[in-house]
């Protein structure tokens, strides 16, 4: 997901300017809850050159990463 955001924004940084949010926010969303993001897809499907499909599929699969990194974190 950290990929998909630079490819997107450049870097981390302009990811939360042009979405509004803080720094940590968008690590937040990387690290602990990637669904937080969900909340700004349409800005980013009407800014950038991806598809909801394409931003879910990155949110789902980094879900899945942090869930076999801390397989109890969500229970």
């Amino acid at each position: 997901m950290k990929g998909y955001l630079i490819k997107h924004f450049g870097t981390l940084d302009k990811c939360a300017e042009e979405l509004g949010v803080t720094v940590v926010t968008v690590r937040n969303w990387i690290r602990k809850n990637p669904r937080g993001i969900l909340k700004h897809a349409p800005e980013i499907i009407a800014t950038k050159d991806t598809t909801y499909l394409q931003l879910q599929g990155e949110v789902m699969v980094r879900q899945e990463e942090i869930e076999k990194i801390e397989p109890t974190a969500h229970t």
